[in-house]
């Protein structure tokens, strides 16, 4: 029967190295002769030689040696050679090795120390491990991560031993200290995977104290609490309840590997793998092209970072302005390039954007004021307590729907009988899709011991704030057209009788740049087609199509084909359109 080894390194046995030859270069200074002699033993050995004569040599002018490869091939010589007698006994020069094993464990040289701990993983002799336990212990506290992780390591190797359990009895409880004291993410990930591989109770135990934390934990931990969910439901059905909450949050994360076990965990646990698995596929498909086009909007927006503000104002007309007018006036120039600046005229506007959240009766009344500024939406949302008692931990909760992110976690408040609050919620929006932001209002009073729970009016996000008006050439405008897959045809549905006026109407409502020539457009012929183009702040190119004809009762008939590169853009255009067709609106 064949030994089993860790390592396989191709050798070729036809010009094997004589033992002398290695001896000779290992009694020598030259650390680049130990490396080539040293690589020269290991694979004689792993090809089935003994070479006992050479032991007694590495001791004496190897195991001195300051070189990390020579320190990195004696411990691959360690982990190859027989360290038991043939009735399973240590050899007694073993423990020339532990005095080494243990000067390694407390080396200055984090490398030295690390590389050490790994070995420890591999060796199976407990009589040669036992006298390290406390040097192994020490590290778990070492200032160096990289110690740390493989500390825990080896703490789980030897647990793990036949009498592992022996010789580490408190590992489980130091290991679950060490889990909610580490900061480092692969250390923290071995030590839940010690606890889930040990001591399953305890892993499980941490990660349900811990639910409302998994998604900001590292990738590496997430994988392993997705293993042990599978685990703990494969062994019993009836838990899968206590973990969908888990996993259902893990699929908000960035990594697409999470993202994949999470798909992969659902599906084992579903009842419907099938229809799981294809709404999973469709889900994955969607993320990806929403990264796709975060991707394109970073791009363009590093190349629009504007430097910081100068005054050029002594490039302005004076008109006999004082120099404190002149500065005032700049300010003015600058809110409005900044969009800070409104008008007197766009008070309209300005009340077009409040909200009313909450009816007039509800004891609680909010109302938002919404600002869209490209690429994050503000909500400033004034809640106002119209009771006659103090409102306890007062929260505010956000949903969204499309491709909306919200930024900062609710918030409990505190609001006085009869006084108001400002809350402030940033939303970030990721692409041109009309999104939906929903939500409610929770608090508590001082006479009733149960939450009150006032919904929120949905507040609908306009696609009209991330597109303008653009232009591209006929050729250019072909070509997307027949390279876009995403089509949402809408039937012509107006009171407008006009075609140039219904062409006009949903331009000004679609915020879009007829292409068409104006010459194009004349005549009174009965037809109208016209191509219309906008762009989105993300990059994305929207096009339509405008084919309109005048029937027998001057009713117009006809499509409006609308095309674009994702789903989003495409679906949500045409629900403007609709919106928007019938005329006067």
């Amino acid at each position: 029967m064949e030994k089993t080894c860790s390592l396989l390194v191709h050798f070729d046995k036809g010009t094997p190295a004589l033992a002398n030859e290695i001896k000779e270069a290992l009694e020598g200074h030259d650390d680049a002769a130990k490396v080539d002699a040293m690589k020269k033993a290991v694979m004689l050995l792993l090809n089935g030689e003994t070479l006992p004569q050479l032991f007694i040599t590495i001791v004496r002018y190897v195991l001195p040696s300051e070189d990390h490869t020579v320190q990195k091939l004696l411990l691959l010589y360690l982990e190859i050679i027989d360290k038991t007698d043939s009735k399973g006994k240590i050899l007694p020069e073993m423990i020339l090795i532990c005095q080494n094993l243990r000067n390694n464990l407390q080396h200055p040289n984090e490398y030295i120390r690390g590389v050490t701990l790994r070995f420890l993983c591999r060796l199976n002799e407990t009589e040669i491990i036992e006298p390290l336990i406390p040097s192994i212990l020490a590290n778990l506290e070492h200032r160096h991560p990289y110690i740390r992780r493989n500390a825990i390591l080896a703490v789980m190797a030897i647990y793990k031993l036949p009498q592992g359990e022996q010789l580490l009895v408190d590992a489980p409880e130091m290991i679950e200290k060490v889990l909610s004291t580490e900061a480092d993410q692969s250390a923290k990930r071995n030590a839940f995977l010690m606890l889930f591989t040990c001591a399953q109770d305890r892993a499980v135990n941490y990660l349900l104290t811990h639910v409302d934390r998994v998604s900001e934990w590292g990738e590496l931990l997430q994988m392993v609490v997705l293993e042990l969910i599978r685990k703990v439901c494969r062994a019993n059905k009836g838990e899968k309840g206590k973990y969908i909450k888990i996993i259902i949050s893990l699929l908000s994360v960035t990594s697409a590997a999470v993202i994949y076990e999470c798909a992969g965990t659902l599906v084992s646990l579903s009842s419907a793998p099938t229809s799981c698995r294809e709404s999973f596929v469709q889900m994955l498909a969607d993320k990806q092209l929403r990264e796709t086009e975060e991707l394109k909007a970073k791009a363009q927006v590093s190349h629009a970072q504007p430097d910081d503000l100068i005054d050029f104002y002594h490039l302005k007309s004076r008109k006999g302005m004082s120099q404190l007018e002149l500065e005032d006036e700049v300010q003015d120039d600058l809110k409005r390039a900044t969009g800070e600046f409104v008008k007197e005229g766009d008070d309209a506007n300005k009340l077009n954007r409040i909200l009313q959240l909450t009816g007039f009766s509800d004891p609680v009344y909010a109302e938002a004021y919404v600002t869209v500024n490209h690429y994050d939406i503000v909500l400033d949302v004034t809640v106002i307590n119209r009771t006659k008692e103090t409102l306890q931990n007062l929260c505010l909760e956000l949903a969204t729907m499309g491709d909306l992110k919200l930024v900062e976690r609710p918030q409990n408040y505190t609001l006085a009988p009869e006084s108001s609050k400002q809350i402030k919620a940033n939303i970030k929006v990721s692409s041109t899709e009309t999104g939906v932001i929903f939500g409610n209002i929770v608090y508590e009073t001082s006479n009733v011991m149960e939450r009150t729970v006032i919904v929120l009016n949905d507040i609908h996000i306009d696609i009209m704030d991330y597109i303008s008006p653009a232009v591209c050439s006929d050729a250019a405008f072909r070509t997307m057209w027949a390279e876009f897959e995403w089509e949402n045809k809408v039937a012509v549905n107006t009171v407008i009788q006009d075609e140039k006026e219904f062409l006009e109407h949903i331009i000004k409502s679609t915020n879009m740049k007829c292409l068409t020539a104006p010459s194009a457009l004349e005549g009174d012929c009965g037809f109208l087609a016209a191509n219309l183009y906008a762009k989105s702040v993300f990059g994305e190119d929207a096009l339509v199509n405008l084919s309109i004809e005048k029937q027998g009762d001057g009713k117009l008939s006809g499509y409006i084909r609308i095309r674009s590169k994702t789903q989003g853009i495409a679906l949500s255009l045409g629900d403007k359109i609709t919106l928007k067709q019938k005329g006067g609106a």
